[in-house]
């Protein structure tokens, strides 16, 4: 082989025309490999030009054949990349056929197919070299605020010429060997978004990666700025649900947790926040990106609110309701509240109209209403008051429930007062009358001296007092006043307390007397109250009161302090407690069959009638009484001319 020369020209052929002419030989003379294609590359100016390596092949043909020992095979066969051919005398046609990537040169003429040869011919072999560049495209996204950048790097193929034995019938087949080439520069690259109209600074280390990489590579080059959509209209509520803070040293009760949003008439419930309008982007090619302004919002406004301007008003009081369905916003305010369980998960509920509880209401919890109570099953030791009626379809037991005037908790404590008050007086009047028998005051009385000549006097009456007087005393509130407590206290040493006279001298009795009057003046019902009703199945060891009537439906009452501004109706068994209508009390069975003391109470105008009044049963009509001491069936007991007849 001759020294190789390299050429560049626009094209291959070119090149290679060069080339030869350089050397002054011809192409089957030589052997060529292409280093480099041509490009014009992407923008106008950007040529690259070929480049090949030629290379003279200088055959020398043997002038006579020599070989030692047996004759050397004939046919065609290919050794160190020549092609040698011996025809013998065996005679027959001997034929050669280019494989992939080789070319075959019989006398200067490249051939097609199959060609004949012999001795004769000058055959030569060339390979071709391959180079593929890599290729880019560049793709706009995101409606022009993204531009990504796709390479596949190129491929270089290198042959040899494969070693053949003799036979008469050769294809040259060649060896490849491949290597993938990244012929990228960052200048092609910015050449080629420049031709796009791309202006948005290009992502240098993408830039880098891209001309570096030898597998395919995908990556965002250029960016924009992303156009911000504008905000909806919405409805901001106005109502603070989580309550004041607490420090760490505060009870917390979490019955007292709000789990429904209620509002008072006239309250600000919502406020309605305008749209706000989008911010426009810009794309990779300098270009203003519009974006989409929000929408005012869809309000439709229901039952019992109101708008005025961009404000939103409850019409009355009541639970807030707010659907948000198909883009639009509901803002209704329900005036009934409907609750599934009234336990600690739900809180206590103080509900400003009517109130429906379909299962029970748990322990320790409260129900209070404007309006009506419908209760579906149990109330169990929890505390339920309304201003107009309350049903309840289980039991009750250890609560205390209220219908009609809603009462403070001094006032429940001037009403339970008021049962005692009477007695009170009369021993204030057996104090003067013992003083004045001993020609003495008051003051010369001491405590424990009165006890017992009160006890005296009072005879039969006194265990009934003592009875009315625990009611009073296992009242308990923090919100009442203070000094129902201190007369709670001196009540219970003087009367209850074996230990304790209570009191020093009667002077001080009757001070006690007076301070009693004084608080149930100051603190007693309002006689005039909307009429309300109580409706109930079945109670035990519980408070009951209304402005209006009691009715019980189920097995009756036990150990239960019942008090009703007008009738008091059971149709069960009353065993045990203190019952009073104030108009007229009806009960089919009172009492029981081993004495339970039941007090059943109305006014001097008021009736009592009790189907089966068993002993221990008492009745009082105003001050007068009557004791049951024997099984009774269909009692009647009524004031005439002053005087209680019991038939």
């Amino acid at each position: 082989m001759g020294k190789a020369v390299t050429v560049r020209g626009k094209t291959v052929e070119e090149a290679v025309e060069a080339a030869l002419e350089i050397l002054g030989l011809e192409l089957q003379d030589v052997r060529i490999h292409v280093s480099r294609t041509a490009d014009t590359g992407t923008s106008p100016g950007a040529l690259r030009f070929a480049e090949v390596v030629v290379t003279p092949v200088q055959y020398k043909m043997p002038d006579a054949l020599e070989w030692n020992g047996e004759p050397p095979s004939t046919g065609i066969r290919i050794i160190s990349g020549r092609v040698e051919v011996r025809s013998g005398d065996s005679g027959g046609q001997l034929s050669i056929e280019a494989g992939q990537g080789v070319q075959v040169i019989v006398n200067g003429q490249k051939t097609e197919g199959t060609a004949p040869v012999s001795e004769r011919d000058a055959v030569y072999i060339r390979t071709i070299d391959e180079l593929t560049r890599a290729q880019l495209s560049i793709t706009i996204r995101e409606h022009g605020a993204l531009a990504s950048l796709s390479v596949i790097p190129g491929r270089k193929l290198t042959r040899s010429v494969k070693d053949a034995p003799f036979t008469r019938h050769l294809k040259a087949e060649a060896d490849e060997f491949q290597e993938t080439v990244n012929d990228l520069s960052q200048q092609m690259i910015r050449d080629a978004c420049d031709q796009l109209g791309i202006t948005a600074v290009l992502d240098k280390r993408v830039l880098w990666e891209s001309c570096e990489t030898d597998v395919p590579y995908e990556a965002i080059i250029a960016r924009g700025i992303f156009p911000k959509p504008g905000l909806d209209g919405d409805v901001e509520i106005q109502i603070d649900m989580d309550g004041k803070s607490l420090t760490e040293y505060d009870k917390v009760d979490y019955r007292e947790k709000p789990v429904v949003q209620l509002v008072e008439e006239g309250q600000l419930v919502a406020a309605v926040l305008p749209p706000i309008p989008g911010q426009p982007g810009m794309d990779v090619f300098g270009n203003i990106i519009p974006a989409e302004d929000g929408k005012a919002a869809n309000i439709r406004l229901g039952r019992n609110v109101t708008r005025t301007g961009s404000h939103i008003f409850a019409a009355c009081a009541g639970k807030l309701l707010i659907d948000r369905e198909n883009g639009s916003i509901s803002i209704d305010i329900a005036d009934t509240l409907t609750m599934q369980e009234v336990d600690l998960a739900s809180g206590n509920v103080r509900f400003d109209g009517d109130v429906a509880v379909r299962g029970s209401v748990s322990q320790g919890c409260v129900v209070e209403a404007a309006g009506r109570i419908e209760i579906g099953r149990d109330v169990r030791k929890a505390e339920v008051k309304a201003e107009k009626a309350v049903h309840i379809g289980g039991h009750v037991s250890s609560s205390r429930i209220a219908a009609g005037q809603q009462m403070t908790d001094d006032r429940v404590y001037a009403e339970s007062l008021r049962s005692i008050l009477p007695m009170l007086g009369t021993m204030g009047d057996l104090t003067k009358a013992a003083a004045v028998l001993r020609q003495s005051s008051a003051a010369a009385i001491n405590g424990g001296e009165l006890k017992k000549i009160l006890r005296v006097l009072l005879g039969d009456r006194y265990p009934l007092f003592r009875d009315r007087l625990q009611s009073f005393l296992t009242l308990k509130s923090d919100n009442a006043s203070e000094e129902w407590g201190d007369l709670q206290t001196t009540l219970y040493n003087f009367f209850i307390n074996t230990m304790h006279a209570g009191i020093k001298e009667g002077n001080e009795f009757l001070a006690l007397i007076e301070s009693a009057e004084r608080l149930y003046e100051m603190f007693q019902p309002d006689p005039v109250c909307q009429a309300a009703e109580l409706t109930l199945s079945y109670a035990v060891n519980s408070m009951l009161c209304c402005s209006g009537a009691i009715r019980i439906t189920g097995q009756g009452l036990a150990q239960c302090e019942v008090h009703a501004k007008t009738d008091i109706i059971s149709d069960g068994v009353c065993r045990g407690g203190e019952l009073t209508g104030e108009r007229s009390v009806s009960i089919r069975e009172c009492g029981s069959k081993r004495g339970v003391p039941t007090v059943i109470r109305t006014n001097a105008h008021g009736s009592i009638v009790i189907g089966i009044a068993h002993p221990e049963t008492i009745l009082y009509v105003g001050e007068q009484s009557y004791r049951v001491t024997e099984l009774q069936l269909g009692i009647t007991a009524k004031m005439e001319d002053g005087v209680l007849r019991i038939r």
